[in-house]
C-alpha cells in the first residue's frame, strides 16, 4: 500500500505454459463429475501478491537475498492506519519488504507495536505466507466480490485502503483460513497499479517465476466442498506414490492425496499426507494447515541443488514420477527455518 505496502499487481504471460508441466500431473483419467470454477477467473486466476508474514523480517529477507532474491526493497517501519479487523481498529505499525519474482510481488511483514491481524497469526502459526492476494479492476468490482463471499458465508476477516495518486485503492481479507487450508485469501483495488506485468530480471536461478503454489491440509475432501460451494470448482483426490523417494537423507516411504486447480496462470496444489514421516506431517505439526511450499522450475535437478548446497541448504525431501508418457523429478529444498516457506525444484522431461 501507499504509506502502508507498496504493491504491483500485472498478469503473468509466460506462466500459462507451465501449467501442466508444474509439477506432478494428475495421475488418473479426467474425472467428468469435478466442477468447473464459475468464479472470474480474471480475478482468480492470477496470485498478484504473496503476503509473508514473519517475526524477525531482517533476518528472513537477509537469506533470501543470499539464496538469490534480489532487488529487495526494504521499506522500513509503516503505520496501518485505517484498517479495521473483525470490527477492532488495527492501527499498529508493520516492517515492510517487498520483490519480484517474476510478475508476483513478495512481501514480506513483520508486525510491531499494537498491530493485531498478522501478531494472531504469527502466534497461532508462526512464521509463514499468510495471504495471497488477487487484484479486481474497480471499486465497484471489489464491492461486487466481497458481497459474493458474504453471500456465500465468507466475511472480510480486515478491511482497509489508502490514498494513492489517482484514488483510493482498497485491501480485504476473506475469512477463508479456517475452513479453506490455513491460506487467506485477499481481494485488492489499487488505481495506481501499472497496466502491464512489472518483473525482476535481477534475481539469480532459478527464482524466474513462481511455477505451483502447494497447501497441505488435514482433510482434502473438506477444503474441496469449502472452494467447490464458493465457485473455485471441483479438485478430486488422487494417491500420489512417487519413485525413488528419499527423505531426510533415508529412503522414503511417503504418499499423498493430491488435489489440484489447473485453471489459472499457475496451479495450486493440495496435499494430505497419507503415509509418513514427509515434510508435510512436519509443516502440519509446525504450523497447522497452510502454504507449504513455492515451485520454480529448473533446467537440471542435480545441479540446482548442488547450487543450493553450495549457500548452505540441503534438501528435505525429494522424489520422482513417471505417470502416463510425464517424467520427471522433484526435491524440496530446506528454506523453511527462515519464514516458514519450503522452495520445491521441479525438473519435467521435455516431451518428446
Amino acid at each position: 500500500m501507499r504509506g502502508h505496502f507498496h504493491l504491483f499487481f500485472g498478469a503473468i504471460g509466460a506462466g500459462a505454459a507451465c501449467a501442466f508441466w508444474a509439477g506432478i500431473p494428475w495421475t488418473g483419467a479426467p474425472r467428468p463429475d469435478i466442477s468447473k470454477p464459475s468464479v472470474d477467473v480474471a480475478i482468480y486466476g492470477h496470485v498478484a501478491r504473496v503476503g509473508w508474514v514473519v517475526k524477525d523480517l531482517d533476518r528472513v529477507v537477509d537469506f533470501w537475498e543470499k539464496l538469490g532474491i534480489k532487488d529487495i526493497q526494504r521499506r522500513g517501519v509503516v503505520d496501518k492506519s485505517g484498517a479495521v479487523y473483525r470490527g477492532m481498529g488495527n492501527l499498529g505499525k508493520l516492517k515492510t519488504a517487498t520483490a519480484m519474482i517474476g510478475g508476483v510481488e513478495l512481501d514480506w511483514i513483520q508486525p510491531i507495536s499494537d498491530e493485531i491481524h498478522y501478531s494472531d497469526f504469527l502466534q497461532q502459526h508462526g512464521d509463514g505466507i499468510h495471504h495471497l492476494g488477487f487484484l479486481v479492476a474497480s471499486v465497484a468490482q471489489f464491492n461486487e466480490q466481497l458481497h459474493y463471499f458474504e453471500n456465500r458465508g465468507v466475511p472480510n476477516a480486515e478491511l482497509g485502503g489508502w490514498n494513492g495518486k489517482n484514488g483510493t485503492a482498497l485491501f480485504a481479507y476473506l475469512e477463508t483460513a479456517q475452513r479453506g487450508g490455513g491460506i487467506t485469501f485477499e481481494l485488492m483495488y489499487d488505481p495506481d497499479a501499472p497496466h502491464s506485468a512489472k518483473t525482476s530480471g535481477a534475481n539469480e536461478y532459478p527464482f524466474n517465476e513462481i511455477v505451483q503454489y502447494a497447501i497441505v491440509v488435514r482433510d482434502l475432501a473438506k477444503v474441496n466442498e469449502f472452494y467447490e460451494r464458493l465457485g473455485f470448482g471441483g479438485m478430486g483426490s488422487e494417491r500420489f506414490v512417487g519413485l525413488d523417494r528419499v527423505y531426510r537423507g533415508a529412503p522414503g516411504k511417503y504418499e499423498m492425496d493430491l488435489g489440484w486447480w489447473r485453471w489459472g496462470d499457475v496451479p495450486f496444489e493440495w496435499i494430505q499426507s497419507q503415509v509418513g514421516p514427509n515434510v508435510y506431517s512436519d509443516y502440519l505439526k509446525a504450523h497447522g494447515e497452510g502454504l507449504h511450499h513455492l515451485a520454480v522450475n529448473v533446467r537440471n535437478l542435480d545441479q540446482a541443488i548442488a547450487l543450493f548446497r553450495a549457500k548452505g541448504v540441503a534438501v528435505a525431501q525429494s522424489g520422482a514420477w513417471d505417470i502416463r508418457g510425464s517424467r520427471g523429478r522433484f526435491a524440496y529444498i530446506d528454506t523453511e527455518p527462515y519464514g516458514g516457506v519450503t522452495i520445491e525444484l521441479l525438473w519435467n522431461e521435455p516431451p518428446k
